[in-house]
């Protein structure tokens, strides 16, 4: 790796290349560099974080991002971000001032659960604490399989305490007396708990007693008939499943950690140390399998989520968050979060080149650096404009449109398709960034689905490149806003702000989020009590097997038909006022104009995110050992930056993202990997 001095050039703007971008533009950076630019395809910064506004100023999201209660880095870059942007005094008429007035806690989780012919919701609220996310103060510090067993150990202790102190009407009791069964079962569950955590202990003592008091447990219950049974039942087989596994595998002495299990899917793990075979069933399975979109090409029935990251994500979401275990936007974030981001980084200094799409990457003739950068321009700027001005203000508040600003660039045909890397592509002109004139430092932070496109000799030169590419896997996802007159209460749900999830595919999660409303601009007449946010994974394969037009015209079609599905079929088990004894109550959408089903959904938002760059970053079995680190890009002047890296988390999530962005910098600056990364993270 170079010294650093020289430019930085940061390929796609991202949160991984706003992140690398950040580090790297801290105070007195142009003591160590000449330059930083950011290059942007089209107009919107964000990636899969971009969000825009529509029709009413209404929030257009590229899908539904939720903020874990643990990503102790996206957290502490944002609040730097807005300390730093500071808009009491550079800008008091913004009406989100605060990190804390951008992101709120959320602490109510639904599960949707399957029983019989029907679905039930189990809903749960999670306490919150006196934490707060993303604090200057909080270390960097690895999550262990010792750290994460005391844990799991405890959590059992807690919930077998809770079935004996439960009410004779509660969760598991039907009589006013404990069967004397039960009653030992517990006592046994609690000194199987306590012996897996015993240091001396072999890998199999805990075994026997385990076994039993499950088996004990499972005769008290009537696991038939009552799904509250039921539940619990599956929640003593699953943690003690995982439980025995984490001793059985000697997860405690391995020196990978958790990676010692990456190469076995998690259900499949489970299973084999001993879990009812029902679990795979169990909402909060499903529901962790669906956090992740993790199903191989998209398909419901190939679920695929890697056992030593599912345990580890396991553990940052149950025991490690701070404040809540959800925090939730309340505007766009492409607004609360990238807006301020770039706003501050363009006040530093680094220059932003929007509209400019990298096409790919040469080395030179020693095949030891990036030598030229090919790079697509794909609109002119108007006329006395230097540099576009990417942000409209929609009451107030910064925020990027849905389309290009004409009156900053020479209009052309085809601007819609300024997003994809296959549309229309009528540029302008080609340009070539050449080393040493226009960049020295590479910071490479395109989308994982892009990698094989923009960096196809690198991939041919280096075996490590190839490896990756082929196992790390993406997958195509969709989503969809409705925005509705009556609010939820009147919709028949009576808990607004619940994220919930593990229900019927394509659109398994569904997130309430009326904490946005107050950020739109609807017409008196026509203005949204409730507005509903649904996604979920999108079985399309890339490369596609068809022409891209005929592709992109297929998906859309195929998503739009199973979104009207759900709604005229599903959304009853949330908003049962939304439906009618025809499906679903078209007439109550704002904006629909008096229009049903296909023609109805079109005037709400619809997300089909299939391009190549859209696609979500999965952590399927046996990927994890090919993942790049961010500074092992294999050149002399390249870094790697996104959450297809090996960055401590490798999971597609924002958290990710800004660890491998940061990781970037700190090689650049020639500083350790976890330099100032917060939080847990892989060893």
């Amino acid at each position: 790796m170079t010294r650093p001095g020289g430019k930085v050039a940061i390929l796609g703007g991202g949160m991984a290349g706003l992140s690398a971008a950040w580090r790297l533009s801290e105070a007195g950076w142009r003591d160590r560099f000449d330059s930083i630019t950011v290059y942007q395809r089209g107009w919107r910064l964000g990636g899969k974080a971009a969000s825009s506004r529509g029709p009413h100023g209404r929030i257009e999201e590229h899908g539904l991002h939720i903020w874990l209660g643990s990503y102790e880095n996206a957290f502490g870059l944002l609040r730097e971000c807005y300390a730093e942007l500071d808009r009491a005094a550079t800008d008091p008429a913004a009406p989100v001032q605060t990190w804390d007035q951008a992101l709120i806690p959320a602490d109510n989780l639904g599960l949707a659960d399957r029983w019989g012919d029907e679905w039930l919701t189990w809903l749960g609220t999670f306490t919150r604490n006196d934490e707060l996310p993303g604090d200057p103060h909080s270390l960097g510090r690895e999550i262990t399989a010792v750290g994460f067993l005391r844990r799991a150990a405890q959590l059992l202790v807690d919930f077998t305490q809770s079935l004996r102190d439960a009410e004779p009407v509660g969760l598991i009791l039907s009589t006013s007396q404990h069967p004397p069964a039960i009653e030992t079962a517990i006592e046994t569950v609690q000194r199987a708990a306590l012996a897996a955590l015993a240091p001396a202990a072999e890998p199999d003592s805990s075994g026997p007693l385990l076994d039993a008091a499950v088996a004990a447990i499972g005769r008290s219950l009537d696991y038939e008939h009552r799904p509250d049974h039921r539940r619990s039942w599956l929640l003593v087989s699953l943690v003690v499943a995982v439980v025995r596994g984490l001793v059985a595998d000697n997860l405690v002495t391995d020196p990978r950690g958790f990676r010692a299990i990456n190469d076995e899917d998690f259900g499949q793990w489970i299973l084999r140390h001993g879990a009812h075979p029902d679990v795979l069933e169990f909402p909060l399975i499903r529901g962790l399998y669906d956090l992740v979109f993790g199903y191989a090409e998209g398909d419901p029935h190939r679920p695929a989520f890697a056992a030593g990251l599912a345990v580890f994500l396991t553990g940052l979401v149950l025991f490690e968050y701070k404040g809540a275990i959800f925090w939730k936007m309340t505007a766009g974030m492409g607004e609360v979060v990238i807006a301020p981001i770039y706003q501050v980084l363009r006040r530093r200094g680094v220059r932003f080149e929007f509209f400019h799409r990298v096409d790919s990457l040469h080395l030179d003739a020693e095949r030891r650096r990036v030598e030229t950068i090919r790079l697509g321009r794909q609109v002119a700027l108007a006329e006395g404009i230097d540099e576009y001005q990417p942000l409209i203000r929609v009451g107030g508040l910064p925020v990027f449109p849905g389309e290009p600003l004409t009156d900053q660039v020479q209009c052309r045909p085809g601007m819609h398709t300024l997003e994809s890397h296959f549309g229309d592509r009528c540029d302008v002109e080609t340009r070539m960034l050449q080393r040493g004139a226009d960049f020295d430092h590479v910071v490479l932070a395109v989308s994982l689905g892009m990698v094989d496109i923009v960096a196809a000799e690198l991939i041919d030169d280096q075996p490590e490149w190839r490896c990756m590419t082929d196992h790390v896997r993406t997958v195509a996802t969709q989503a969809f806003q409705i925005w509705l007159r009556p609010d939820e209460p009147a919709l028949g749900w009576p808990r607004p702000g619940v994220t919930a999830s593990a229900y019927v595919p394509p659109f398994d999660t569904w997130a309430s989020m009326p904490q946005t409303l107050w950020a739109e601009d609807w017409p008196a007449d026509d203005r949204p009590g409730t507005v509903a946010y649904f996604c979920g994974a999108f079985d399309s394969p890339w490369p596609a097997a068809e022409p891209y037009d005929d592709y992109v015209r297929r998906s859309r079609d195929a998503v739009h038909a199973a979104a009207v599905r759900y709604l005229d079929h599903h959304i009853g088990l949330f908003l049962p006022g939304a439906t009618t004894s025809d499906g679903f109550a078209w007439h109550l959408l704002c904006g629909v104009d008096g229009q049903r089903g296909r023609d109805a959904l079109a005037t709400q938002h619809v997300s089909v995110n299939i391009d190549p760059s859209d696609r979500y970053v999965q952590s399927v079995p046996g990927s994890d050992k090919y993942r790049l680190r961010p500074d092992e890009g294999g050149y002399d002047n390249l870094v790697l930056a996104g959450d297809w890296t090996d960055c401590g988390m490798n999971a597609g999530c924002i958290e990710a993202a800004v660890m491998s962005g940061l990781q970037a910098a700190n090689a650049l600056l020639g500083r350790g990997r976890f330099y100032r990364i917060r939080g847990f993270y892989l060893p």
